[in-house]
């Protein structure tokens, strides 16, 4: 039987619904329209709250969950060394309990903020094999959630054939899913030797799994590239054939023209992060050239927070201040911004989302948001961006299934996970 929320404003992705309801079962949007039109029952009535599609992150670092408040040895000068002495500490130090329980309060985070769907990229070289399966276990089974993920091959630690392995496997396991997928990921050009990456052009043996890759975060990224193999880094990827219309490379803040040229030749997504970037004074991504190049752009965090608001405020302003004038990004570019994270997504899970419509992929929220001043689907992005971002998350569906309701995790015992995190977390840090 069908589930029906009710007397909202719905926002379909195309147009806007002052008083509707929408109808959803099996995973799937079934039926949507007035009010005024619908004669059954309803399971949930919202009041007046905003009914939109739920989000999508681009590019994720769920193991990254656990370092909030955490305190090391820290003083970098270059984008190397804030790795090297953070971020590869961390990563080295995960076993499994650590791994499942960073998913678990990532989980419970996304689902706060309204995201549906991750692309994960995983790090953590003492616990390889089974690696991508605990995540799934806690992402997709256990918070409902549908993620994407994969395992940040390098050549830091030795285990190469173990990462490659671990990722193959797993885009194989779960190939025509709906609820998750894999990847080949790659850690970035400078980590990867050219015999690692002919390793991984062999894996994958004429399958055309998709890599997901950091490219260009920092400059020296693109330095060791010219310097040391004489190729620029999407030319390195070019080389061993690795390239292809579900791949990610995330950053892109240091790359060439031809580059871009080259992802959007090939039909691959860039997933912008600005606020990391930002924190991280690496730069700021031109998506305003992307773009204009004909590249897809999709949104990520890099694992930084879970609220896609920031990001999707961060976009915007970052691109007015990179290119100094308020006119560089606009309400437009928003929209198709976030139409192609929806579509990349898409790509990955054989669904539509971003859209609530008849047979889309039932993947929404309820949004506590009473617009001020008229609202309808020519302006809708203008209150995403002014205000729908301020507002708080109601409810969460996901394929159909109620992962949270009036603020409550429906799916699993978030005040539990969170006790058990501090405890976890603890341990975890003395080890560093």
């Amino acid at each position: 039987m069908a589930f029906t929320l009710g007397n909202g404003k719905i926002f379909t992705g195309t147009s806007l619904i002052e008083e509707g309801f929408v109808s959803f079962e099996e995973g799937k949007i079934v039926n949507v329209g007035n009010m005024q039109d619908f004669d059954g029952k309803i399971d949930v009535d919202v009041k007046g709250a905003l009914i939109m599609p739920a989000y999508v992150n681009a590019h994720t670092h769920v193991y990254s969950t656990l370092a909030r408040g955490m305190s090391v040895e820290f003083h970098p000068l270059t984008f190397t060394q804030l790795l090297k002495q953070l971020w590869w500490r961390l990563d080295r130090a995960l076993d499994k309990e650590e791994i499942e329980i960073s998913a678990m309060v990532a989980a419970a985070e996304f689902i706060h903020n309204g995201v549906a769907t991750i692309f994960d990229h995983h790090s953590s070289p003492s616990h390889v094999k089974g690696s991508l399966e605990t995540l799934k276990n806690a992402i997709v089974d256990k918070a409902g959630m549908r993620g994407i993920f994969c395992y940040e091959t390098s050549d830091r630690d030795g285990i190469q054939g173990d990462a490659i392995e671990e990722n193959v496997n797993f885009y194989n396991k779960y190939k025509g899913s709906h609820l998750t997928a894999g990847m080949m990921g790659l850690h970035a050009s400078l980590t990867l030797s050219d015999k690692t990456l002919n390793e991984v052009s062999h894996a994958l043996d004429g399958q055309k799994i998709p890599i997901h890759v950091h490219v260009a975060e920092g400059i020296e990224d693109e330095l060791k590239a010219v310097n040391e193999f004489d190729l620029k880094i999407i030319e390195r990827f070019e080389k061993y054939d690795l390239m292809n219309d579900k791949s990610i490379y995330a950053h892109c803040i240091h790359v060439s023209d031809e580059e871009i040229e080259k992802i959007s030749k090939t039909g691959g997504t860039i997933a912008v992060n600005v606020q990391s970037n930002l924190n991280n004074a690496v730069g700021i991504p031109n998506v305003v050239k992307f773009l204009s190049k004909g590249a897809n752009v999709a949104l990520g965090n890099d694992g930084f927070g879970f609220s896609p608001v920031f990001g999707i405020r961060l976009l915007a302003l970052s691109q007015k201040h990179l290119h100094e004038t308020p006119l560089a990004f606009s309400s437009k570019e928003l929209k198709k911004v976030l139409k192609l994270t929806y579509e990349l997504a898409g790509k990955h899970l054989n669904e539509e989302f971003g859209k609530i419509e008849e047979g889309s992929a039932a993947d929404l929220m309820v949004v506590d948001y009473d617009p001020p001043t008229p609202m309808n689907a020519d302006n809708f992005y203008d209150h995403l961006f002014f205000g729908i971002t301020e507002s708080r998350v109601r409810s969460l569906y996901v394929n159909g299934k109620t992962l949270m309701q009036d603020y409550k995790i429906k799916t699993f015992d978030e005040a539990k996970v969170r006790r058990e995190a501090r405890r976890i977390a603890s341990r975890l840090w003395k080890k560093l």
